[in-house]
């Protein structure tokens, strides 16, 4: 297969692809452009006649086609072959001219940017659509690559394409005439053109592979500079900054490198297409009179033409050069919009959701999880949290804590066993209507840049600017409430402008506004110091009895007030119970308790007893 194969096919499947996303308004594209060429083609094409009626070329009988149509027409409808009304025909079409041109500019721009908006939203849809185990394992720059860069280099392949069918309608609209009015002349240049083209044909081949190569320096540039800034902390304070420079150098070198040469080489080809122009011009003017035996006025007009013509020539080769860098854009997508497409989330129908009012009931019922590689993150989990609960899950680090959180958020589907839900089985119930009934605080809280309303309502339109100021309140965020513009003040990108305990008390206030019936916990106090901790404890402690709680740690100071202790390890569960009766038996719970708090408090035991 040629190398300029994966072009022809790539661009094909760009117009079928375009063609389902812009519906009729691609066809009213093509038409406009079809228009143009044909008004553009005419209006060159009249300057024969206004030679012919100026006395400067065959008239009558033995005129060319062109202007012995003309004389026909005026014939007609009764004007006379004078030089005045061929140059009112003149003008009238070029006005036409311009109007369809500047129709085909507003629907060739206009649909450029509906195209690129359409794969942005498409990709992003299908992304947010798919299970966590596929989003889990996408490198944040590759999918900010792909929705930013690599969306308006298909943008750009869109346009190029579009202008290659406009050249080419161009191109045949004046070679149609051309042919008719000068054939010998017309085939002497079209063979001068193939043979230019297969001289450059070499410079497209490489032109696709720098694309390849484009995509993947965009991608790792992206993945390294997302990690360098959102670490810019660390790198300051360990004093990297020049292992910082190294890798983004290293990373803008290479993609400054392809770029300077897919641009260098797109600069080659017009050299060669605008120095053969030249050359062709000069022959056509030599050859057409003293060896095809064409009239000097025809020979002109034919240059004048063909001089018009070979810069689409130039532009149509560099428009088929520049779709090798742009076209791996659009595999790119397809790719990662097909890789999202088959992880999608089956989602059920709301109704399938009938939540009674009142915090929430969970069950795991014999769960076992299995990873990406057939591990086994959890074997055979079985507990209950009772309405109203407060449920801890302890372990050591990788004993399965965060696996179970992903299984009770409907996350992750597991192997065996199943999760029940106020009776009724997890997985025969719609995962949107159960998800808006929870209230999830994790680790890392995660703050957007907006006001604060916009970060406590996050997209609960229906909670009201007093639920969100009680919820403030209820999370010990009486210092958000103080802020410059109260509810409207802007938080800065992830919440910069705020400590660690006021970001995470703000997220507190996300997770108890609009009344969930399940709180989740995932080491949401674990990053705080003990003041800070032991104050957003108390807020949650609070809500204990109107809301079921679950919180995993693996600090156990933080679990003495839970109804339910629910130790992990390696993926079971070992031992379950109050923690003042779990470190009063002696067993795994009470060793990691020691090693963790030295020795056990007498009163702790009492409680047990």
């Amino acid at each position: 297969m040629p190398h300029s194969a994966p072009i022809s096919a790539g661009v094909l499947a760009l117009v079928r692809d375009a063609w389902r996303a812009l519906g009729w308004r691609l066809p009213l594209l093509l038409a406009t452009t079809l228009t143009s060429a044909v008004f553009e083609g005419m209006t060159l094409a009249m300057l024969l006649p206004l030679f012919g009626a100026l006395g400067f070329g065959r008239s009558g009988a033995d005129a060319d086609p062109v202007s012995h149509a003309v004389v026909v027409l005026f014939a007609t409808i009764g004007v006379p072959f004078t030089p005045s009304f061929v140059a009112l025909l003149l003008l009238a079409l070029l006005g036409m001219s311009a109007a369809v041109f500047l129709l085909q500019a507003y629907f060739s721009t206009r649909l450029q940017a509906a195209y690129v908006g359409h794969w942005q939203k498409r990709l992003f849809d299908a992304l947010i659509a798919s299970a966590w185990s596929f989003l889990r394992r996408q490198r944040s720059g590759d999918i900010i690559s792909a929705m930013t860069s690599d969306a308006q280099r298909l943008g750009g392949a869109f346009y190029q394409t579009n202008l290659i069918v406009t050249s080419l309608a161009f191109l045949s609209a004046q070679v149609a005439i051309a042919a008719v009015i000068a054939p010998a002349i017309t085939a002497a240049v079209a063979l001068m053109a193939a043979l230019l083209f297969a001289a450059t044909r070499h410079l497209v081949r490489r032109a696709l592979s720098f694309g390849n190569a484009l995509t993947a320096a965009n991608a790792a540039l992206q993945a390294d500079a997302g990690e360098l800034i959102g670490g810019m902390k660390l790198v300051k304070a360990t004093a990297q900054e020049g292992k910082a420079r190294t890798l983004i150098g290293r990373a803008v070198g290479q993609i400054e490198f392809l770029s300077f040469r897919s641009a260098f080489d797109v600069q080659l080809v017009r050299a060669i297409f605008e120095y053969a122009s030249g050359a062709a011009v000069a022959l056509l003017l030599i050859a057409g009179p003293l060896l095809l035996g064409v009239e000097i006025g025809v020979v002109i007009l034919v240059v004048a033409m063909f001089v018009r013509l070979f810069p689409k020539v130039t532009g149509l080769r560099q428009c088929i050069q520049s779709l090798g860098m742009t076209l791996p854009a659009f595999d790119t997508l397809r790719a990662m919009l097909a890789a999202a497409e088959a992880a999608r989330e089956d989602e059920l129908a709301e109704e399938t959701l009938t939540s009674p009012a009142g915090p929430a009931s969970l069950r795991f019922q014999r769960v076992t999880v299995r990873g990406e590689a057939g591990e086994t993150l959890l074997r055979d989990v079985d507990f209950e949290v009772m309405a109203g609960q407060f449920v801890a899950v302890v372990g050591a680090t990788g004993a399965g804590k965060t696996t179970l959180i992903d299984c009770a958020l409907a996350l992750v589907e597991p192997a065996a066993g199943r999760v029940i839900v106020d009776n009724v089985p997890l997985a025969t119930i719609s995962r949107a209507a159960w998800r808006r009934g929870i209230g999830y605080l994790g680790q890392e809280p995660v703050l957007f840049s907006g006001t604060l309303r916009e970060n406590v309502v996050w997209g609960r339109p229906q909670i009201s600017d007093a639920a969100v100021a009680a919820a403030l309140r209820e999370a010990g965020a009486h210092f958000s409430l103080r802020l410059p513009g109260g509810l409207d003040a802007v938080i800065g990108e992830r919440g910069g402008s705020l400590s660690g305990g006021e970001r995470q008390r703000i997220a507190l206030a996300r997770a108890l506004a609009g009344a969930p019936r399940l709180l989740i916990l995932d080491e949401a106090t674990s990053a705080l110091d003990a003041e800070t901790e032991n104050e957003v404890a108390a807020a949650i402690l609070a809500r204990r009895g109107t809301v079921t709680i679950l919180a995993v740690t693996h600090r156990l100071r933080s679990v003495l007030d839970a109804d339910l202790v629910v130790m992990l390890e390696g993926g079971r569960v070992v031992e379950t119970g109050p923690a003042a009766q779990l470190i009063a038996s002696g067993g795994r719970f009470a060793a990691t308790w020691r090693a963790q708090n030295g020795a056990v408090n007498g009163s702790i035991i009492e409680a047990a007893l």
